[in-house]
């Protein structure tokens, strides 16, 4: 089955986009500013981008989890390390600076949020209907942050940098997917795939309703954990390592308790991943229309784009505040003042994301590579004597 993972470039940027433009419209003060139909309902849920991104993580993470299972064999302990490793010089260096960067600015960051609220609708109740908060850090909260361990204390998970709750969910799953790939994938792949699809279904189910008083957002991995295995499927299925049938009927057990934008995204998503395989079913002026939006996933500007979105989504609620408040003390009319904040949001913010990937992430992740590579390799022996991986073993 063809599969083209390059369109992931373009659908991150587009996740990251639609998160930084979901937060812009939502600080100034969104459907009670004004309402664009359809459009509004997208921008005020940016956190169907989040499952998005957290769907590809699991999708990425396995695949090549398994593309260098001959090199890296899954039941090495090692094999985690080095996972964990690299996962942590390509985030950690751009996370630590936000977090700093937030700490001392996120008492300004939420004061201007209020002020900005007020300015646009007059008064400071956000589109949720609740009062705009105001935070005051701590020094709990930041070092919970830079453990990345807020998402599981209660009120903590989103105190310093608002968007940071996604981060210590991923870091949760990073410290605990070696883990579950040996006990998955070791046999009987199938049924391992289903107990823990409905056992991690039920669990976030529950959470959700009976915790949600205690998280600002659902930060903490059982809330999350079905759509990480959602990605998971995807990618074992594409390297043959599951049955797309068992994979559909567990989706559809995951996606049957989110909500209807999350099922059209992770449809989507999947969909955009394997479409060439419908050239032959399709009509071709359809089939045309979907290639040339592979294509633009694809292209130059999309690669750019994918390079720039972590650094990207960190960074936007940090400077976002500032830049409003600028154009909103040039007296200007509301519409002028969101055009010309929104706007100059998105150079200032690309072009600082650029810098920050070229003089720290791609440094970082150079450095990781050269970390991990110092790391003793399994003799061909331990290889040898590994569980088989094929196909045929983790299908039956």
């Amino acid at each position: 089955m063809k599969l083209n993972t390059s369109v992931l470039d373009g659908l991150r940027f587009l996740l990251a986009l639609w998160v930084v433009c979901g937060h812009f419209y939502i600080i100034i003060g969104g459907t009670n500013f004004f309402n664009i139909p359809f459009i509004s309902s997208l921008l005020q849920q940016p956190i169907i981008a989040v499952n998005g991104f957290m769907i590809i993580t699991g999708f990425l993470m396995t695949y090549h989890y398994i593309l260098r299972e001959e090199r890296e064999p899954f039941q090495q302990a090692s094999t985690g390390v080095k996972f964990i490793l690299r996962r942590f010089f390509r985030l950690y260096p751009i996370y630590f600076l936000a977090i700093i960067a937030a700490f001392f600015l996120v008492e300004n960051m939420y004061l201007l949020r209020e002020e900005i609220l007020e300015f646009f609708t007059g008064s400071s109740i956000t589109v949720f209907g609740n009062e705009s908060k105001l935070e005051t850090p701590t020094l709990v909260g930041m070092f919970s942050h830079l453990l990345f361990i807020h998402g599981l204390i209660p009120h903590e998970d989103s105190t310093i940098l608002s968007v940071a709750w996604s981060l210590s969910l991923e870091m949760q799953f990073y410290v605990i997917f070696p883990i579950i790939f040996a006990v998955l994938f070791r046999k009987q792949a199938s049924l391992r795939f289903s107990v823990i699809t409905v056992i991690s279904v039920i669990v976030s189910v529950l959470s959700l309703n009976y915790l949600k008083s205690y998280f600002d957002m659902p930060a903490a991995l059982f809330f999350r954990m079905p759509v990480f295995i959602l990605g998971m499927m995807v990618a074992a299925a594409a390297l043959k390592k599951l049955r797309w049938r068992f994979v559909a009927f567990n989706g559809c057990i995951i996606l049957a308790v989110e909500d209807k934008l999350t099922v059209i995204l992770s449809i989507g998503l999947i969909f955009l991943m394997f479409y060439e395989n419908l050239k032959l079913v399709l009509p071709r002026s359809i089939y045309s229309i979907i290639s040339l939006i592979g294509g633009l996933l694809s292209n130059k500007v999309s690669k750019f784009g994918a390079d720039i979105s972590y650094s990207l989504y960190l960074m936007h609620m940090i400077i976002m505040p500032f830049i409003i408040k600028f154009f909103i003390d040039l007296n200007y009319s509301k519409l002028l003042t969101a055009g010309l904040s929104f706007v100059s949001l998105l150079v200032i913010t690309i072009t600082l994301s650029y810098v920050l990937y070229l003089y720290i992430e791609k440094p970082f992740i150079s450095m990781g590579k050269r970390v991990v590579a110092t790391l003793p390799r399994p003799t061909r022996a331990q290889v040898e004597i590994s569980t088989d991986f094929s196909g045929s073993e983790a299908m039956k």
